[in-house]
């Protein structure tokens, strides 16, 4: 007998046994796998050892709460995008707004409708991977990215981004602070796409690029760091090209493609050629290749 192929891991949060039962079943009914914790301290455990793809948490448990829980989840690096459904009774309404505040991507009333709750678990995984996969090439690209939220706590950041960051001083409580305080007051007077801010009082100078809001509440930032910036100057002093158009030579450059160079800035390969077009005028070239060969000639006499 073959046995199906699961539609993913869902981790189970929820004191009341009765409860765990019924969805465990609806769930392992749709082809789900299924694991259960009875506090936010199990469910904590079992993602360590086993990551799921998807939570279902209950607000209110004992020795752990839901939104303790969901705290320190997203403190794992491995844990960030992965979606936390709560479950929440009418009782618990006060606490709604601390569960989301903590990382929760949406609630469901208690007691539980599973036609709904089996839709809600369908968009959230849908939504989820695709985040997962656009984090995943940012990283392979060596993207100097990362999102927050309004607040502007970080809520993910590729490896390139947070060594960035380190070597910077901004890992320390005090200094992370500091940042989050200075990106919130930018971000509070909506910044234009592609509008950047230089952060001050750290170990170096490091400037932010806002690309855009993947999803409510959101915000993709991009790190530009002292090498890029000079060697952008310098593209824009000796070609006359233009601020955007140095950006894209910078990644050219980089042997970046036009699909990596689009992700990076956050703009379809389509416009990525289209700036393309003018560098190659101001560069004397016809091809990305010779254009390479001509920034690489001049920067090593620089």
């Amino acid at each position: 007998m073959i046995e199906k192929e699961t539609k993913g891991i869902v981790l189970v949060a929820d004191d009341s046994a009765e409860a765990l039962g019924m969805i465990n079943e609806a769930l392992i009914n749709e082809g789900y796998t299924v694991l259960v914790a009875m506090n936010g301290e199990q469910a904590i455990s079992i993602a360590n050892r086993m990551v799921p793809d998807i939570i279902l948490m209950d607000i209110i448990m004992p020795i752990m709460d839901g939104v303790e829980a969901c705290k320190e989840l997203k403190k794992n690096s491995d844990l960030t995008d992965i979606p936390v459904i709560f479950m929440t009774g009418l009782s618990d309404k006060d606490y709604l707004f601390q569960s989301l505040d903590a990382g929760g991507v949406d609630y469901i009333n208690k007691p539980v409708q599973f036609d709904e709750l089996l839709a809600r678990i369908k968009v959230h995984l849908r939504n989820s991977k695709s985040t997962r996969s656009a984090h995943k090439a940012l990283n392979q690209i060596g993207q100097l990215a990362f999102t927050c939220d309004a607040n502007a706590k970080i809520i993910w950041a590729t490896n390139t981004a947070q060594k960035l960051l380190e070597s910077a001083g901004i890992n320390t409580e005090e200094n992370s602070e500091l940042m989050s305080e200075q990106i919130r007051f930018w971000l509070s007077s909506n910044p234009e796409k592609h509008g950047s801010l230089w952060l001050k009082d750290f170990d170096k100078p490091i400037q932010v690029c806002f690309l855009g809001r993947p999803a409510p509440g959101e915000y993709l930032l991009r790190l530009t760091n002292d090498d890029e910036i000079s060697t952008r100057e310098l593209f824009c002093e000796r070609f006359s090209v233009t601020e955007r158009e140095s950006e894209v030579l910078f990644w050219l450059v980089r042997g970046k493609t036009n699909r990596e160079i689009g992700q990076i800035l956050s703009m379809s390969p389509r416009t990525v050629n289209k700036h393309l077009e003018p560098i190659f005028r101001k560069l004397g070239v016809e091809n990305r290749t010779s254009a390479t060969a001509v920034c690489l000639r001049f920067l090593s006499h620089h």
